[in-house]
């Protein structure tokens, strides 16, 4: 079916019964079951995947390699390799991805844009190259 590009333990995990007011910077794997009142960002040059729960709730943007998404998101996504929305998931927001997934039953208000990958990048590259030779 799909192939998910890459795939983190978790190393962070953030209760249902926890709400954070304030932006975060991560990196690994973090599990969302409770509630971000700011932005999830990817630390720069690190690697890392969210996994929201259905119960979860983030209002703010989101910058990850890899989001599955089961809960509410009140802000944009920029998943570089892979999103996934679970059939619970209602994003209101701009959505960039590398792959994505739709489950049947999730709602997504906003802008859906295809991201360039880094291999889409040198494969242009490659060809600007080839005719800049010529």
């Amino acid at each position: 079916m799909f192939k998910r590009k890459k795939n983190h333990a978790i190393d962070t995990l953030i209760d249902e019964t926890m709400n954070i007011r304030g932006s975060m910077n991560f990196s690994g794997g973090i599990r969302l079951d409770g509630k971000l009142y700011g932005n999830l960002t990817l630390s720069d040059g690190a690697s890392g995947s969210l996994i929201m729960g259905p119960k979860s709730k983030i209002l703010g943007d989101i910058k990850a390699d890899t989001a599955i998404i089961a809960g509410e998101v009140k802000g944009n996504i920029e998943a570089q390799d892979f999103l996934e929305l679970h059939s619970t998931a209602v994003v209101h927001g701009d959505v960039a991805y590398g792959d994505i997934e739709i489950h049947s039953g999730a709602v997504l208000n906003g802008n859906v844009t295809k991201m360039k990958t880094n291999k889409t990048i040198k494969k242009i590259l490659n060809k600007k190259e080839k005719t800049d030779d010529k």
